[in-house]
This record gives structure tokens, sequence and C-alpha cells, in this order.
């Protein structure tokens, strides 16, 4: 089993590789300036990331799924989904100089489009292969895991979204986060609500088996750090690896993103009401 586990990660990292591979780019390789591209060069960064990312995914998925009695394919779509969707928006982030554009604009979304979803793809693949070949262990769940319902569900994803709303337009207007608000203010912040919003859909997906009712600081561990904040931070490194000088902005970046998951779900997890709705 987790030697197929370790093919498929090999297998969903070159699918993702094939994608960017193949999508038209203006920016040469002789831009990836950081010292890991200059020490091994650009291809094996790219797929150092990748393994990474993937890695990362297949243990969260593997340890915390197989902890539900939850039928493989619920369980493999929603482990995908909250780290697929993560990539998929994440990849619309207005930072154009990151990006093969001169400017922001249709063909801009498009092609973002079209590589976010050769990240999500793979992703939602590999969590699936993952959760069939993982048999549940009913014995280690934790009884009495509270899950995200009806309004608390809507509660929890609004505070989220809300949360990380906050943060962002706080280092947007101190500069403390590089970004393109100051050109194009109007899609920097609308992607900024809309990707709110997905984080806190990805901190509902996996609640469930993350979530631990006795231990609420544990649950805020579980989801906002080694879960979903940790693989944001990964998902955010790749820029740093490749680009001089962009590693501290992209850790400062994700760092406070995962700062405003971390206290939205403290106060969610201090709401019994959330949990129990």
């Amino acid at each position: 089993m987790t030697i197929i586990k370790g093919i498929s990660v090999i297998m969903a990292a070159f699918m993702a590789i094939a994608v960017h591979a193949v999508m038209p780019s203006e920016v040469p390789i002789e831009a990836f300036d950081s010292f890991l591209v200059t020490l091994v060069g650009f291809p094996v960064v790219a797929v150092f990331y990748f393994l990474l990312v993937f890695t990362h995914c297949t243990l969260i998925t593997q340890a915390f799924g197989r902890r539900s009695s939850m039928p493989p394919l619920a369980k493999g779509l929603r482990f995908g989904l909250a780290f697929g969707l993560l990539y998929f928006f994440g990849m619309q982030e207005v930072v154009v100089e990151a990006s093969s554009f001169a400017e922001w604009g249709l063909p801009f979304v498009m092609y973002n489009a079209l590589l976010g979803l050769g990240d999500a793809v793979p992703t939602v693949l590999l969590c699936l292969v993952v959760t069939f070949l993982t048999p549940p262990t009913p014995r280690e769940k934790e009884p009495g895991i509270p899950s995200l319902k009806g309004v608390g569900q809507f509660r929890a994803i609004a505070l989220i979204a809300v949360s990380f709303f906050l943060i962002r337009t706080l280092g947007y207007e101190t500069g403390i986060v590089v970004s393109n608000v100051d050109i194009y203010r109007i899609p920097s912040y609308v992607w900024t609500g809309v990707f709110g919003v997905v984080l806190g859909c990805s901190y509902a997906l996996l609640y469930p088996f993350l979530a631990v009712e006795s231990n609420k600081l544990m649950t805020t561990i579980r989801l906002a750090g080694l879960s979903i904040g940790l693989n944001w931070i990964i998902y955010n490194s790749f820029i740093g690896m490749i680009f001089s000088g962009a590693m501290g902005d992209m850790l400062l970046r994700s760092g406070l993103d995962v700062f405003a998951l971390a206290m939205a779900s403290i106060v969610i997890n201090r709401n019994q009401a959330v949990g129990d709705a």
C-alpha cells in the first residue's frame, strides 16, 4: 500500500508538472534566479516542490481520513477539494509580476484558471486513491466529534472569510504584504473576499476529520496548523523557491493568512453552538 501511495504522489506531481510545462509562458527560465535554482536547476526545484506539497496532502489524508468510517469516495473528495480549492483559487491572486503577464485581465484569469485546474485535479485524484487504499480504523476515531452543519457551517465560513479579509487588508494598506492592490485595487480585494470564503470552505470540509471536541486548541492546531495552514505555506513557498529574495515575503504573506485562520478557528471552537448547529 505504501509503495502504491508513493507512486501516486509521483504521478500526481508529474501530472501537475505536465500541465505547467505545456502552458505557454513568456517568463524565461533565466528569470528564476534563486539560490536553489542556481544550485540544482529549475526542473529539480519544480519536481521537489510538487512532491513536497502532494506528500503533505497524502500524509494528512491518510492520518486523519482513517479515523472516520465515512465512505472512501466522500472522504477523498473532501480532502481533495479542501486542498484543490486552495490551489485553484490561490492561482488567481493578483500578483502580476510573479506571472507570465504584464497586466491583470481576462487572459491572466483564464491562464491561471488552467494552471489551477492542473494543480487541483491531480490533488483530488491523489486524495481519492489514498482514501481507497487506507482502511478506516474506527477504534481510533475520537467520539463526539462535532460537525459544522447548517447555520453553524455558514457562521464558521463567514468568520474565517472576514478574519482573512481584515488581516489581508491590514497587510495591503501597511505594505507588509507585497501586492498589486495599489494598481488593481478592485480585483485584489475581490480575490481577497473570494479566497476568504474558499479558506472557510476548506476548513468546513476537513472539520469532521480533524476536530477534537475534548481539546479545542488541538482542533485549531490540526486545521489551521498541520493541515490547511502548512499546506498553504508550502504552496506559497514555490515563488520563494524560484525567485531570489522572495521567500521572506511569501512566508510572511502565508504566515499572516494562517494567523487569520487560526484566530477565526479559536473563536469558532469556543462557540459550542457552531459545532452543534
